[in-house]
């Protein structure tokens, strides 16, 4: 059953936030989600949506524009209020928001049961998006590697040349709101690669080779691993080249998604020299 629903932005406010966390740890998992949706507010202030009912935020969808491309993700629905057209209600307007602002292909990771809301409103499956589980015991760190850097600006003209889009934003704010480990390797030309070590997560990060994202892997692991008690993930874009790397190190799979695009079929950019996405609602 379809029904029109009063749609507003999310905002930056202890009421929507405390709410919106609590919509994602109910429809999703725990623990919080808290921080994941302050950072994607600081970084797109006007792509979060919600439908409330009686107070309560009910479901939820939201998109960050990277120029040409935006990227759909943490579309929940709050148990109980399902099948009432929420979730096609606020992809459509990501995807209408994302077509002001000139993207020309809206891209998102579905599970099994998202994916018929998407195939209805035009997106096409491309491939997948795999979601790895880190080795138990990290691999040493690899004793060529290069600098762990805190500033940020140097890696994200590369960023941009490999990702395709520019998510400076983003990534400032994950970086000042979680205070990752940033790793980098340099040859000759200047940056060959980096990766964010997270709590729990490995990600964003890319690099020009294989032997470069290997690198970057040994150094980046350990400090994800020091940082959790459990699994540390990491999730492999349906374009990257290095899946063997991956599993030489002793990566395993955990899940897969359905990579899905409206529009455009292929984004710009090296997107095979990705070694990890930043997180499935973010690219």
């Amino acid at each position: 059953m379809s029904c029109a629903v009063d749609i507003r932005l999310l905002h930056d406010s202890e009421s929507d936030l405390a709410r919106a966390d609590r919509l994602l740890t109910t429809a999703y998992r725990p623990p919080s989600w808290r921080l994941e949706v302050e950072t994607y507010l600081r970084t797109e202030p006007d792509g979060w949506f919600i439908a409330e009912e009686g107070g309560e935020i009910v479901a939820m969808a939201g998109g960050l524009a990277y120029g040409r491309f935006c990227w759909l993700g943490l579309v929940a629905t709050l148990p109980g209020w399902e099948r009432r057209g929420y979730a096609s209600q606020l992809s459509a307007r990501v995807t209408e928001w994302a077509k002001d602002r000139g993207c020309r292909t809206v891209a998102l990771d579905a599970s099994e049961k998202g994916r018929p809301v998407y195939e209805r409103l035009g997106f096409r499956p491309v491939g997948e998006t795999v979601v790895l589980i880190a080795p138990s015991t990290p691999t040493p760190a690899d004793a060529r590697i290069g600098d762990r850097i805190d500033d940020l600006d140097e890696l994200l003209a590369f960023d941009r040349s490999v990702f395709g889009g520019d998510r400076a934003t983003l990534l400032h704010s994950i970086q000042e709101l979680e205070s990752p480990g940033v790793y980098a390797v340099r040859d000759g030309d200047g940056l060959a690669g980096y990766l964010f070590a997270r709590g729990g997560s490995l990600g964003p990060g890319c690099a020009r080779s294989p032997a470069v994202a290997e690198q970057l892997l040994r150094a980046a692991l350990p400090d994800a691993s020091s940082r959790v008690d459990g699994d540390v993930r990491l999730l492999l874009p349906v374009e990257s080249a290095y899946p063997d790397v991956l599993s030489s190190l002793g990566f395993e799979k955990s899940r897969s998604l359905t990579h899905m695009r409206l529009g455009d079929q292929q984004l710009p950019g090296e997107r095979q020299l990705l070694i990890a996405q930043a997180s499935l609602a973010a690219g």
